[in-house]
């Protein structure tokens, strides 16, 4: 086995784990900072992939700006919560979870074993756009060229839902008197 193969595994394996932790913790704290680590985790993914940029991107703006803003709003939220606070899952919930976790295993071993790309796929990949970020090996003038003229409209959607998101987090977490 390459050393690549291994830190793949040892990978895989970690961010399973933090993000197994990110469902399976009570307390809602303890759950954001196993976000943070599995966030971290990807972006050591994409170093592995020499995605340099986007693993920069997803340490600054998701494990850094976004967590630490849902770390103020889990925190200002709920200041007194205890773990004994939270009530017990009910029997129901943890046979559909696992259910529904079967169904995911089986869709994403599906896609693993047979591949992903249709034909729309195979047509879209020769942009001329997607093909210099790829020709360029993830080069960052190439990457906003591709960003801001073929994905703007989501883009901009994106970021009007960060903003709304905040002003939800300001507007609940406003203290009456």
């Amino acid at each position: 086995m390459t050393f690549a193969i291994v830190s793949f595994i040892v990978l895989a394996v970690a961010t399973v784990a933090t993000a197994i932790g990110v469902i399976a913790f009570k307390n809602a704290i303890h759950s954001a900072l196993s976000l943070i680590l599995t966030l971290l985790f990807l972006a050591l993914f994409y170093l592995q992939l020499q995605a340099m940029f986007i693993a920069v991107v997803q340490i600054l703006i998701y494990a850094g700006a976004i967590m630490v803003l849902f770390l103020f709003v889990v925190t200002m939220l709920a200041p007194d919560q205890n773990e004994s606070d939270i009530p017990d899952r009910i029997a129901w919930q943890r046979i559909v979870g696992g259910l529904l976790g079967l169904v995911l295993v089986a869709a994403l071993s599906y896609l693993l074993f047979t591949g992903t790309q249709t034909t729309a796929a195979k047509a879209d990949a020769g942009n001329s756009l997607s093909q210099a970020v790829i020709q360029y090996h993830g080069d960052t003038q190439a990457f906003g060229m591709a960003l801001f003229h073929g994905f703007l409209f989501p883009f901009e959607v994106t970021s009007l839902l960060i903003v709304v998101a905040i002003l939800g987090a300001l507007v609940f977490g406003r203290r009456t008197n």
